[in-house]
């Protein structure tokens, strides 16, 4: 299989349907959306599917929030769109409030749980170098710090992971997809901390695994009923804008994919994309699924889904109780029963009467999240023509990146008639999209009716500079056997470049290669950590490392990721393997299955692999522009 035929595939299929018979009556407000098994009508109603409407008014620049105050304290001067009413501010202190503070047993943390407060998740003072321009204050707005590499096998009580993250395990099934959480074991979620004298989770070694039981085949890498361990990291990525995201109407995400890579798009930028691509290599798509699974209440049409790290929750209000749940430990009216916690039974560490959290509270974590705004730009990005040689710089990164500055900064000041028309105006492209970047990172999206019955007014019809499709790409994977395998993570501080991850609880229908492309909001003020497990963080005592390429300073010369700049540049770097002529040094990865840029074995190649190839015939100069305007944004 080439990129662009995943088994997964079947919404092609789908999209074709939609695109001939359900785009009209969807922009009427009154279609169909996912799987078009069921009418948006039937579920709109529901204050908890919180789905959006088409755009009822002109669209105006989204309210942004001066960049030297954006995140830096827990008020809502430093956080939240300007104007809150005084309802709007209300509700968002009290939220903001219950996020920050440290909670205990008697208020039902636990019996097991990874942190004791929303904020537990989302800090980064301790890993931010002073000086760095970085955000230094932990807020909803930070990423989940990190400080090292995961050596997985070692995570316990006494010893938890180097990072903010969550481990998530279970087994594997190549052949049919299927993941089993090990829930018997306390899957998918390894907690690390527990109450009183119980135990915390511990992964269970493969010989005790009733899949994976009688060892491994040492061809295949798979059990004798075929399956294989995965073991995976997220981080909590920074709470920018989600409001925003969640007011985009689901057609207008759709309208953007190309499963198939049938859309092509010009580039003056050598080289041009191989024959193993059909058009650009850029083959997005939308995941789906549906809520009911995820919290009481939710409801069970399969629609177009968004948040989360792989894109698969439809609604926000799930990452409220995955959150408080998930990672705390509270039961609520939406998830009444307490998590699997077997190694625990007979003991009593679980000491408040559930339900632990009012309905009311999580609805207020809502609010808050919802509210939660964007910083304004570096000034230098909008300035025109640019004052000086740092603006020009950064607008220069912005036309390799793929912006048209004309477009884009047209839509993002108010008062100011928008630039041309069509789709690539609108998205804010360029005609010549250099380096391609925005055909995943898409300058802006706009919103339509937000379903917020708290603060629409700041989220409706807005331009919105997201800097993502909110589409699923195929990132590739390394391919390893048991004969060349990688080394076990927390053995090295160079960067894995194998995004692939094969802990899939409940993800639509996203494989363990694709990703959803993060939005690149306030990149610039929240800054590293990188990638869905951090795995590009910013620690100057102890840096991680990799390889970079450019067309002045050779081949897959070594990094030392110690700066702002270095993080992004690896973050960047690490879309796609190294190039093939340098032999592809990451460990574990097999020259002949991995490097080929053509042919079958391209298909362990990253979409990104042509964006990739024009990355590194650029100068190192050209090459810190684009890093220059990342943070900018």
């Amino acid at each position: 299989m080439g990129i662009g035929s995943r088994p997964t595939r079947r919404i092609a299929g789908l999209v074709a349907s939609f695109a001939a018979a359900g785009a009209a009556a969807m922009l009427a407000g009154c279609g169909s959306e996912g799987t078009l098994t069921d009418r948006v009508d039937t579920v709109e109603e529901r204050d908890l599917s919180g789905i959006a409407q088409p755009a009822d008014a002109t669209r105006q620049p989204v309210q942004r929030i001066p960049r030297d105050v954006y995140g830096t304290a827990n008020t809502p001067e430093a956080l939240a769109y300007p104007g809150l009413s005084e309802e709007e501010r209300r509700v968002f202190v009290r939220a903001l409030d219950f996020f920050t503070t440290e909670h205990t047993a008697e208020e039902g943390v636990g019996p097991i749980f990874n942190q004791n407060r929303c904020l537990g998740c989302h800090r980064n003072a301790e890993d931010i170098p002073r000086g760095s321009g970085l955000l230094t204050t932990s807020t909803p707005v930070s990423r989940a710090g990190r400080q090292g590499v995961t050596n997985h096998s070692l995570i316990t009580t006494a010893n938890p992971p180097p990072t903010a993250a969550f481990t998530l395990f279970g087994d594997f099934f190549p052949a049919s997809g299927a993941f089993d959480p090990l829930a018997a074991f306390g899957g998918p979620i390894q907690h690390v901390r527990a109450n009183g004298g119980c135990e915390a989770d511990v992964i269970p070694p493969e010989s005790i695994d009733p899949n994976l039981r009688g060892g491994i085949d040492p061809t295949t890498g798979l059990s004798a009923i075929g399956g294989r361990r995965a073991i995976g990291e997220r981080a909590a990525p920074p709470y920018v804008g989600r409001g925003l995201m969640e007011a985009i109407f689901a057609a207008d995400i759709v309208a953007g994919e190309d499963p198939d890579d049938r859309q092509g798009s010009f580039s003056s930028l050598l080289p041009p994309p191989g024959p193993e691509c059909a058009h650009d290599c850029i083959s997005g798509r939308h995941n789906e699924n549906n809520a009911s699974g995820a919290f009481t209440g939710g409801d069970p049409v399969v629609r177009v889904s968004r948040f989360g790290l792989r894109g698969a929750g439809p609604t926000l209000f799930q990452f409220m109780i995955g959150g408080t749940q998930g990672e705390i430990g509270f039961t609520s009216p939406f998830s009444p029963v307490e998590q699997n916690n077997n190694q625990n039974v007979g003991r009593n560490c679980d000491i408040a009467p559930d339900p632990e959290l009012r309905s009311e509270q999580v609805f207020d974590l809502r609010h808050l999240i919802r509210l939660i705004g964007i910083p304004d730009f570096d000034p230098r990005l909008l300035q025109n023509p640019p004052a000086d040689a740092e603006a020009r710089d950064i607008q220069a990164g912005a036309a390799l990146f793929g912006v048209d500055l004309d477009a884009f900064r047209s839509r993002m000041i108010a008062g100011l008639t928008p630039v041309g028309s069509g789709r690539d105006a609108e998205h804010g492209m360029a005609a010549d999209r250099k380096l391609d970047c925005v055909s995943c990172h898409t300058p802006i999206l706009g919103t339509g009716r937000s379903p917020a019955s708290l603060g629409a007014e700041h989220l409706s019809n807005r331009w919105v500079p997201l800097f993502s499709d909110l589409l699923l790409h195929d990132m590739g994977q390394v391919r390893q056997s048991p004969a060349n395998p990688v080394p076990p993570p927390g053995t090295s501080r160079e960067l894995s470049r194998n995004l692939a991850d094969f802990a899939l609880p409940a993800q639509g229908v996203a494989s363990g290669q694709e990703w959803r492309t993060p939005p690149l909001m306030a990149l610039g003020r929240v800054g590293p950590p990188f990638l869905h497990d951090a795995r590009v963080f910013l620690d100057p005592a102890a840096p991680a490392r990799t390889v970079a390429t450019s067309s002045d300073l050779g081949v897959n010369r070594p990094i030392v990721i110690d700066t702002v700049e270095a993080a992004i540049g690896a973050a960047i770097e690490l879309h796609d393997l190294p190039p093939p002529e340098a032999g592809c040094p990451q460990p574990g990865a097999l020259p002949n299955d991995v490097c080929p840029a053509q042919g079958e074995r391209a298909m362990f190649r990253s979409e990104a692999r042509n964006v990739m190839q024009k990355w590194r015939a650029l100068t190192s100069r050209e090459q810190l522009q684009v890093i220059k305007f990342l943070k900018a944004l």
